[in-house]
């Protein structure tokens, strides 16, 4: 090629870098329909699709194809060599180039059909032009597109750059850089925490997975933990910005963009982009990865800001919990401080683990998992609380979380609410974590500061209670308890030998004769009248009272005395309580 081209080439490639062009670079089905309208393909179809980045002359045997490349050529430097006309696809191919055009005349007439044939196996678009046309009319048009489109490129670049750099001086937080990722993009956009917690999100459009994930504050765990999406998150973590296929048996109906949120080697979250243009891939990763730095900050600094108000408020709740947080003055000052209301009703609300020693002991985890463990039981607790209560104040206490929520003036419902609050707070420890169950306990009304103390003892003691007798996933009141909660300052030893001293005899003649004396007794009892415990056990009225006068003989007791019947119904409660 003489000086004189190349010259021309520069001038007519450049002088148009300063258009506003919102073009990617094209890729070679593209240039066929425009620049490349005359040529002819031959072979290669199945590459159409690959991206242009730059045009090359290859006139001379030492011109090595480049990723990207669309090479041109007469057939000059290898018209009597058929291996390496074959050899050149094969090259064009390894090097990641998109493509070559030939001109056959006058040096090759036609191209050979193994060549042809290397072109289609390898997927290498294989073009033929008519002797007439230059080169330089089908390079130019390409080579200024090209520029136009990395000019374009550049300027995209510096504006997302300048995009999130404001953010990060104005101090703006993970809703914003949400929103402005989603604006840049077009696209819709989630960010989730390193739990799959979700943070923010933006952007109208969605498919099931998204929706749900909107619905559920979170990634739903039967998708989190397929083994498919598990594997790509490993891929995300390691290599990081990542393009995800769709699964639409888990719901993501459309492909997306996955990146992770690093800070210190550690990930901090997730970004997902979902309806991204396809023709801006590239630009759409650099946005995510410049949108991920800024997030990194951001979830830091208000990560860092919560552990500090949580100590605060912590602190005050322990304070009220163990009574000592001064007089009243000093409480009411601490209150308005971290935002807490004291005025009106007040209750105590416990969540204990079921069994957490023996759920560490059977899975054998390590003392760092049960602590990252017990971090994301709180953290998942205070989420909960927090819907319902926002200014609750919430701590965890080993293997529990205690909370003091304001109920305000208006107590009507608040039984009710709390045992409303008590199921969301199982389902979403049960979605977390299958097979992990909490027990959930409610305080009576309480005025505070004064009644903090008190009512966390009354809770803690009925949790206690329905842990000795293995009653797992409970949501229970204080108020609403009765009997059970009397029952439960009492001994294991002395509600055995209560038990067995009222029904022991009666226990005996069942497991010997296989009879059904305890069964009839609790079905009179709670009756409380013949013909309604005959119905109940399917009997008839006669067999009832025959079994009445078996239980009466072996006791000796009198049934139709009001203090035997209590004495009886709260051994049979007791026998309940204790799996007897």
């Amino acid at each position: 090629m003489s000086f004189e081209h190349t010259l021309s080439f520069r001038f007519m490639a450049t002088k148009r870098v300063d258009a506003d062009v919102e073009a990617p670079r094209p890729t070679v089905r593209e240039a066929m329909r425009s620049v490349l309208s005359a040529a002819k393909l031959v072979a290669g179809a199945e590459g159409l699709d690959r991206q242009v980045e730059w045009v090359r002359l290859m006139e001379t045997p030492e011109v090595q194809p480049r990723a990207g490349d669309l090479m041109f050529t007469s057939g000059f430097p290898i018209k009597d060599d058929l291996d390496a006309q074959i050899r050149l696809v094969g090259r064009i191919a390894e090097g990641g180039g998109a493509g070559l055009v030939v001109r056959p005349l006058p040096y090759l007439r036609k191209l050979p059909p193994e060549m042809v044939s290397e072109a289609d196996r390898l997927q290498v678009p294989l073009f033929t032009i008519p002797s007439d046309v230059q080169f330089v009319d089908l390079m130019s048009p390409l080579l200024e597109r090209i520029i136009n489109a990395e000019h374009w490129r550049l300027k995209r670049s510096m504006e997302i750059h300048r995009r999130f750099t404001e953010l990060v001086l104005d101090g703006k937080g993970v809703n914003e850089i949400c929103r402005t990722l989603a604006d840049l993009l077009e696209s819709a956009v989630s960010v989730e925490d390193a739990s799959f917690h979700l943070l923010a999100h933006a952007g109208g459009s969605a498919d099931p997975h998204r929706k749900e994930t909107i619905l559920r504050q979170g990634t739903p765990h039967r998708v989190l933990f397929d083994p498919q999406i598990q594997r790509i998150l490993r891929e995300v973590a390691k290599r990081g910005s990542v393009k995800v296929p769709a699964f639409p048996n888990l719901g993501m109906s459309r492909e997306r963009l996955i990146a992770p949120i690093f800070a210190a080697n550690q990930v901090l979250g997730y970004i997902s982009v979902l309806d991204h243009p396809p023709q801006n891939e590239e630009l759409a990763f650099m946005a995510i990865e410049q949108a991920a730095l800024v997030l990194a900050l951001s979830i830091a600094k208000e990560r860092e800001l919560s552990e500090v108000e949580g100590r605060v408020r912590g602190e005050f709740l322990e304070d009220l919990l163990h009574g000592t947080y001064g007089d009243d003055a000093a409480a009411q000052r601490r209150a308005r401080h971290v935002g807490y209301p004291m005025h009106g009703a007040h209750i105590v609300l416990l969540v204990d683990i079921d069994d957490f020693r023996g759920f560490a002991r059977a899975r054998q985890i390590s003392e760092d998992a049960i602590q990252a463990l017990k971090r994301e039981f709180l953290r998942r607790v205070t989420a909960v609380v927090r819907m319902s209560y926002q200014r609750a104040l919430v701590q965890g206490r080993s293997d529990q979380v205690v909370a003091l929520l304001p109920l305000g003036t208006e107590t009507g419902d608040y039984q009710a609410r709390s045992h409303a609050l008590g199921l969301q707070v199982q389902q979403a420890v049960t979605e977390w974590k299958p097979g992990f169950s909490v027990s959930v306990g409610f305080s009576a009304p309480i005025e505070a500061p004064a009644g903090v103390e008190g009512a966390l003892r009354e809770v803690t003691s009925v949790m206690e209670s329905l842990a000795r007798f293995k009653r797992w996933s409970q949501v229970v009141a204080v108020p609403e308890l009765g009997l059970t909660g009397l029952l439960a300052a009492v001994s294991d030893e002395r509600l055995v030998d209560y038990s067995q001293r009222h029904l022991g005899p009666l226990i005996e003649h069942d497991r010997a004769r296989k009879g059904a004396l305890v069964a009839t007794l609790r079905a009179y009892l709670e009756t409380g009248e013949q013909q309604h415990a005959a119905q109940r056990l399917r009997v008839h009225p006669n067999t009832l009272r025959y079994r009445l006068d078996r239980i009466r003989e072996i006791t000796g007791l009198d049934l139709e005395n009001p203090e035997t019947r209590l004495n009886l119904a709260v051994a049979m409660r007791v026998q309940s309580l204790l799996g007897l």
